[in-house]
């Protein structure tokens, strides 16, 4: 469940990242806080963030969809109510 749990926040993360990276090196600009970032093109490198941006959402969905069947195997085999711990 920690791994899961670790796994998951580090997918955000890296589609948080890869999704930055991916628009600043296809040419467009970024606005932070007020701040506007344009970086050099490079499309090569645009084209490898936008598929580990990709294949990180197809991981997330994996890894909540483990997630959720882990409570009902803890429902159905452990008698194990898990959805009253959490909430």
């Amino acid at each position: 469940a920690k791994l899961n749990h670790i796994l998951l926040y580090v997918t955000i993360l890296s589609i948080t990242i890869s999704g930055i990276f991916k628009k600043l090196l296809n040419g467009e600009t970024l606005i932070i806080i007020f701040k506007k970032i344009k970086i050099q093109d490079n499309f090569e490198l645009g084209e490898l963030f936008y598929d580990i941006h990709v294949y990180s959402n197809y991981l997330l969905i994996a890894l909540i969809v483990i997630h959720l069947m882990a409570v009902v195997v803890h429902k159905l085999f452990f008698n194990d109510n898990l959805l009253k711990k959490i909430l």
